[in-house]
């Protein structure tokens, strides 16, 4: 039996950003923490977020149009194509950095957070990794097309590594045309996310700019287009099994390492201003 929609979100929006997770439905789509949709047009300047902190979970940046330029207190640095995706941990604190870049005025992205497993990486070392989207494979079929960027769609895997079992992929579909997804076991929780066109989804018709949030269960997801294309995201995710603790910027699974987070974090702050 294919999967349900249970709730439709739109979001709330903040400047260029729209928000679709707050902190007070923070615990619904675990062990996701966060899906931001970011666009902004008729800029020359860049844009983005100067040095700021986070601790206890893993931001995934997707930018669609534009790139961006990554730099953290870790030591790493990046430049992120369109279509590239980069994985940030960070661990037990981190201040990072993050410049984007529009083109012809235009810039898109996606931002995803995670939680981080407990035992040894919510509070572990900051790590970092990107591929460019020339590296992402896709699945071609007559009537989609189907971009790994995270985890596995009929056979193909993306080279991105995350420390949670979770899937992200980026799907163009044609009109009247049908499109299903084989969920990998225990990846319980799923949303999918209109970019453009409309989506049925069982008995629900999802619009752009909505968020779909799945019945938990590992079942096949099933999606149709009637008379128009569609430009969808989806994500599915196996729940950790740990309390959620979101000060905003940092998720913890305790206080206790929520205190640590924010002290790590003011202590970056302090040597990168001396």
């Amino acid at each position: 039996m294919s999967r349900f929609i249970q709730e439709i979100r739109t979001g709330s929006n903040h400047g260029p950003v729209a928000s679709f997770v707050s902190r007070g439905n923070v615990t619904v789509l675990n062990p996701f923490v966060l899906w931001d949709h970011f666009t902004i047009s008729g800029s020359d300047n860049t844009a983005g977020f100067g040095f700021h902190g986070h601790s206890g979970v893993a931001t995934i940046s997707y930018p669609m149009i534009s790139s961006i330029k990554h730099e953290d207190t870790g030591g790493h640095t990046g430049h992120l194509l369109a279509g590239g995706i980069q994985v940030m941990s960070a661990g037990s604190g981190v201040l990072h950095k993050e410049t984007v870049y529009p083109d012809a005025g235009k810039a898109e992205a996606f931002q995803l957070w995670t939680l981080l497993p407990a035992a040894d990486i919510e509070m572990g070392p900051v790590t970092y990794s990107a591929a460019q989207s020339d590296a992402l494979p896709e699945v071609e079929k007559l009537e989609s097309r189907t971009k790994v960027l995270v985890g596995e769609h009929q056979g193909v895997c993306s080279p991105v590594q995350h420390s949670v079992a979770m899937t992200y992929l980026h799907v163009n579909l044609k009109s009247k045309s049908k499109w299903q997804h084989q969920v990998a076991k225990g990846q319980t929780t799923a949303f999918i996310y209109l970019r453009s066109g409309q989506l049925t989804i069982g008995t629900t018709h999802l619009s752009a700019g909505e968020m779909g949030i799945f019945n938990a269960s590992d079942n096949e997801i099933l999606v149709s287009t009637t008379n128009n294309a569609a430009e969808f995201l989806l994500v599915t995710g196996k729940p950790l099994v740990q309390p959620i603790i979101s000060t905003g910027p940092s998720v913890h699974s305790s206080r206790h390492n929520a205190i640590l987070g924010y002290h790590q974090i003011n202590k970056l702050q302090m040597q990168l201003t001396h």
